[in-house]
């Protein structure tokens, strides 16, 4: 596949990469892997299906990985297909270090997948209302009262 441009600069383009072998170096945790995969393929890569690697590595609740993408120049606000940024993802698992170091990153704590709902929707849809993650959003702004597309809203949830 050819290397599209992210709207962020003409410069700063985004590779296809394999998304198993991104997937197999990831999860042993392998730094010198993880670095030199990063090195060939940018932070802002892409698997096959779209998927941004930061959203992968948020997704499978690896910290480390997301940290390294993160200080490679990673964009935070990057989106999949479904318009899902890692800061959805990592709400979705309820992962609280992922979900502030994404955030102090400069991720938009209001960001709207294609369903209209935000990482805050999420953390209160799959989590208990009380926990971690709908704090951390919470501290950081999310708008509790955004309705998604059936009209409801984290509010409702919590």
């Amino acid at each position: 596949m050819l290397p599209i441009t992210s709207g962020n600069s003409d410069r700063n383009l985004i590779s296809y990469v394999d998304g198993g072998r991104f997937d197999e170096i990831m999860l042993t945790g392998d730094l010198t892997g993880i670095n030199k995969f990063l090195n060939n393929a940018g932070p802002n890569a892409r698997d096959a299906h779209d998927r941004p690697v930061l959203n992968r590595a948020a997704e499978a609740g690896n910290l480390m990985v997301v940290a390294r993408l993160l200080d490679l120049g990673a964009n935070p606000n990057i989106a999949d297909p479904q318009g899902a940024t890692a800061l959805h993802r990592a709400a979705v698992i309820g992962d609280d270090g992922i979900v502030e170091c994404l955030i102090n990153a400069g991720a938009e704590v209001d960001a709207l997948d294609c369903q209209m709902r935000t990482p805050l929707w999420y953390a209160a849809a799959n989590h208990l209302p009380d926990s971690e993650v709908v704090d951390v959003l919470l501290r950081a702004g999310a708008n509790t009262h955004h309705r998604d597309v059936n009209g409801v809203s984290p509010e409702d949830l919590l």
